[in-house]
């Protein structure tokens, strides 16, 4: 997967919203960030701190958790190795986490 592959997976989401976050593309839903793209390497998906736990356990060659003012906020995942599915779940975990419950399937 590359990042325009995951910028399609993200857009697709219902109410995503691309901006600039720190000079990098940033996604929210209803003003709540839940993924940044770092580079063509990688994504910072926020889908909570038991999901981040789980995607690192789970997928610990794609997945490594990032720290932000000293608390586990997010899972970077490694496109170039992750599988598409793979991505397609993190990516919907982390949307669901912030999404409002009207949104969600």
């Amino acid at each position: 997967m590359d990042a325009e592959g995951v910028r399609r997976v993200i857009l697709a989401l219902p109410e995503v919203e691309e901006y600039e976050h720190g000079g990098l593309p940033a996604f929210r839903v209803r003003g709540k960030r839940f993924a940044t793209m770092l580079d063509d390497e990688g994504v910072n998906l926020m889908p909570g701190e038991a999901a981040i736990r789980m995607a690192v356990a789970t997928w610990p060659e794609t997945c490594t958790e990032r720290w932000f003012a000293k608390r586990r906020s997010a899972v970077r995942v490694a496109l170039p190795e992750v599988d598409p599915a793979v991505l397609d779940e993190l990516v919907s975990e982390a949307w669901a986490s912030k999404a409002p419950k009207r949104l969600l399937p």
